[in-house]
């Protein structure tokens, strides 16, 4: 099953692969692989947007924009990834000056966009604009005072449903990470001691309590769904730092 749960998974500057992303990973059986967390996902998984899907959208040539800038986004990820898959090492940084570029881009005009509009609403822009913007300000890395303006204006729409629990959290993540603080919600990973594990977490004992708060499954399952989407980081499949 794919879902925003399952695939809001951050490793290295990968960043969340999209609900939208058509990857290898699309072959990848995460109901098999980790029959837990699709039960929990079974369980927790309910559109918070059903009122709100079938609503007249009054900008469509803005989502229309944002929906572009998603695809561009993740199609120099999928590249970034099948060649990451095929190399024999994983040292070369170079293959990521193209996805660093499309973020620059993107960034630009994020900016412009924001600048005139606002963060755009689901009325607006309908809920996969809204998704498409927050994968887009996940990847504006370079410039992190802007993520962390966008978290505190986001944040208020999050009781009213405006924006999912998952995409809170990771920006939230994003933010304090990106600040060398500790993360709230175990939404980012990084390759340590040869394996994928979480950067480190505030009150690591509660932080499944957080994330079933906003409606996410469990540290130990969302761990599963990476390991089973990106396989062993020794090996060819895994990404690096």
């Amino acid at each position: 099953m794919r879902c925003l749960i399952s695939i809001a998974i951050v490793l290295a500057g990968l960043g969340p692969l999209s609900a939208n992303a058509t990857t290898d990973f699309a072959d990848v059986d995460l109901d098999k692989a980790c029959p837990a967390a699709a039960r929990e996902e079974a369980r927790l998984l309910s559109s918070k947007f059903s009122a709100k899907e079938t609503i007249a959208i009054t900008r469509p040539a803005l989502r229309q924009e944002l929906l572009d800038m998603e695809r561009r986004d993740q199609q120099a990820r999928e590249i970034f990834i099948a060649g990451m898959h095929q190399a024999e090492s994983s040292d070369d940084d170079s293959r990521w000056l193209p996805v660093q570029q499309v973020d620059n881009d993107n960034l630009r005009m994020l900016k412009h966009i924001f600048a005139q509009d606002g963060f755009p609403s689901i009325d607006m822009v309908g809920v996969d604009g809204v998704g498409a913007a927050f994968v887009l300000v996940q990847h504006a890395d370079s410039d992190p005072e802007f993520q962390e303006a966008i978290l505190r204006i986001v944040k208020v729409r999050l009781p009213a449903g405006e924006i999912s629990g998952s995409e809170f959290a990771l920006l939230t993540d994003r933010v304090l990470t990106a600040k060398g603080q500790p993360q709230r919600y175990g939404t980012q990973f990084e390759q340590r001691d040869g394996d994928f594990k979480p950067r480190p977490i505030a009150d690591a004992a509660h932080v499944d309590r957080r994330r079933h708060a906003l409606g996410m499954i469990s540290l130990a399952n969302y761990d599963c769904q990476i390991h089973a989407m990106y396989g062993n980081p020794a090996g060819p499949a895994g990404p690096s730092n």
